[in-house]
């Protein structure tokens, strides 16, 4: 159960290091930061020189036409891209984990704040360790968990060249979940991603409540889904496209090419809509002017997917039924596209940057994860709620001073029926919900930490955290009473 369905940069900078400060700090302490210094400077030279690598063994492939890019250039392109995307800072090598910029709950639970004016539900967690999601109530506590692994549902998976050559033990931590859709009935639908891969996108997969597999979907889906009324799914997808599109030479092959791939309720594929050439179908084109030509070839970095039902687009006079709303990372760019003309019929940007999750709500306004276009009091991350006519801001979050909200890559939010929104802050492995005055009134924050050789304190990534009713699940039947 999503949550639109219920309800119808750069990383943080580091403080400044001065001979004052450092004589204030002992000659101890100074030689612990000079050697903590020295240790990032040789790993951000290791990500550029890996960079610089990729760049020219990308070139020289391209000059003498070697195509396709290898899938070897095509990871060292991506790892050094993602380490500069999100501010990894030399501190991890491993983009499942992220240096937090506030502390772990005590004790280990995860819940250290629930006021009465949060609105009760259970709550759907997702994160970058172990491949599962878990529902848990209010105060943290467990209520049920689905589990399986990318390996346990696919052996040799055709979407994924290489990999039973490699091994599943290869892979076996090197793929997470990353969005799930649940049912009622405590069906559940996972789009399984790896950031180790060009195209990234890992599949999809129906499991029952029990972990069972009751369908795969064996394309390279990523990032999001959402489920029609009917029962129709509409996942993001992606491939490498190799000889681009005709009268278009402004971006030359080889590049990743996002689609939204409409999926039958039983796991058949419909169709694919490649979302650039549903630009070039409109009179929306331009905007491709913004896409990102990068050394991964990830140009538009589609993450969202909302349905827009009949209730919904009464709201908007640029919406109809049936279509979708889309968001582009690379181009800062939110999009509605009619899956049935495939075609591109409204899209706006300006306010943003890097976003995540638009969310269109019941009184015409768009509510939107803002994941490095904020330069005000707080951190470099906002969620703000926008007029998509006038593009005024009628409200907007970016955390306080003692906790601003930051997190440069991924990120979502929801508004919830009391008029709250919770807020999931990626890469500080937190999530909030905050009334419409700004208040914490809910608090969740991951039990999943380490330290790095620096010192600094890493959290593993919290990819999402969805509020449900638990009246709208039937398969906990009375259980459900008592998680309130």
């Amino acid at each position: 159960m999503r949550r639109r369905a219920a309800y119808g940069g750069t990383a943080a900078r580091k403080p400044r290091m001065t001979l004052a400060n450092m004589k204030d700090r002992g000659l101890d302490r100074a030689a612990t930061a000079a050697a903590r210094i020295a240790t990032v400077g040789k790993r951000a030279l290791f990500v550029t020189a890996v960079a610089f690598l990729a760049f020219v063994s990308g070139g020289v492939a391209i000059f003498l036409e070697i195509q396709p890019v290898t899938e070897y250039l095509q990871k060292t392109a991506m790892v050094a891209l993602y380490f500069y995307k999100s501010g990894v800072e030399g501190e991890a090598i491993d983009p499942f984990w992220h240096r937090s910029h506030l502390p772990g709950p005590d004790g280990g639970a995860p819940v250290i704040l629930n006021d009465s004016r949060a609105w009760p539900g259970l709550n759907l967690v997702i994160d970058s360790q172990g491949q599962a999601a878990k529902l848990i109530d209010m105060n943290g506590r467990p209520v049920h968990e689905w589990r399986l692994r990318f390996d346990e549902i696919w052996s040799d998976p055709p979407h994924v060249p290489g990999f039973s050559d490699q091994g599943p033990a290869h892979w076996r931590d090197k793929v997470h979940w990353r969005r799930a859709h649940l049912y009622p009935n405590g069906d559940l639908l996972v789009v399984f991603e790896s950031p180790f891969r060009t195209p990234y996108g890992f599949g999809m997969a129906k499991l029952d409540r029990d972990s069972q597999v009751i369908w795969t979907f064996s394309e390279n889906a990523h990032h999001d889904t959402a489920v029609a009324p009917g029962g129709d799914i509409y996942v993001l997808s992606q491939r490498i496209n190799e000889t681009g599109y005709p009268g278009y030479r402004e971006l030359p092959p080889p590049f990743i090419d996002d689609m939204v791939t409409a999926v039958a309720p039983d796991g058949t594929k419909i169709k694919d809509i490649p979302i650039l050439k549903a630009f070039l179908n409109s009179d929306y084109a331009p905007a491709l002017d913004l896409m990102d030509r990068n050394l991964q070839g990830d140009v538009m970095h589609a993450n969202a997917v909302q349905y827009i039902d009949a209730d919904m687009a009464a709201q908007f006079e640029f919406a109809q039924p049936g279509q979708l709303l889309i968001s582009m990372r690379e181009m800062s760019v939110i999009a509605v596209l009619d899956p049935e003309e495939e075609r591109i019929v409204w899209a706006r940007t300006g306010l943003w940057g890097a976003q995540h999750e638009p969310q269109m709500l019941g009184n015409g306004r768009i509510l939107l994860f803002d994941n490095r276009g904020h330069r005000g009091p707080g951190g470099m991350t906002r969620v703000i709620e926008f007029d998509p006519e006038t593009g005024s801001i009628a409200w907007a979050y970016a955390g306080t001073a003692e906790a601003p909200l930051i997190s440069s890559v991924y990120g979502s939010q929801q508004r919830l029926p009391n008029g709250n929104t919770l807020i999931v802050e990626t890469n500080n492995g937190r999530a909030i919900e905050v009334t419409p005055d700004g208040e914490t009134v809910w608090e969740y924050r991951s039990p999943h930490r380490k330290t790095a050789e620096s010192g600094a304190e890493l959290v593993a990534l919290l990819l999402d955290l969805v509020r449900v009713d638990p009246d709208q699940l039937s398969f906990l039947e009375g259980q459900a009473a008592e998680t309130r």
